[in-house]
């Protein structure tokens, strides 16, 4: 169940209300699901996020306490907005401040 999707006033978004809200439904938990399996054995920590980029869009999508959050940003402004979010992105996950030390922006550099 999606608890909440929305767009920021005047930003037109690449797809539908009812697409973003289709991809909640599952996109996360999949996405995120996958990347755990990559260490089942959790040698490498705990999962921070995932970050899906596209030409035109990038996602940032973690686990927080009974769902997900996903926060979908253009391209060309996501490692600075990403960046800006990080400490707050890493509360909300329940994560140490320390885990992120810049993740964010080389994962979306790469």
């Amino acid at each position: 169940m999606v608890v909440f999707s929305q767009m920021r006033p005047g930003v037109m978004s690449y797809t539908s209300d009812s697409e973003d809200r289709a991809f909640m439904e599952m996109g996360p938990l999949l996405m995120t699901g996958l990347a755990l399996r990559l260490t089942p054995n959790s040698k490498a920590g705990r999962l921070v996020y995932v970050v899906a980029c596209f030409e035109k869009d990038c996602i940032l999508m973690t686990k927080v306490e009974d769902g997900f959050l996903a926060l979908s940003v253009d391209t060309t402004d996501a490692l600075q907005v990403f960046r800006e979010l990080e400490r707050e992105i890493l509360r909300l996950a329940n994560l140490p401040l320390e885990t992120g030390a810049d993740s964010v922006g080389q994962a979306v550099l790469q």
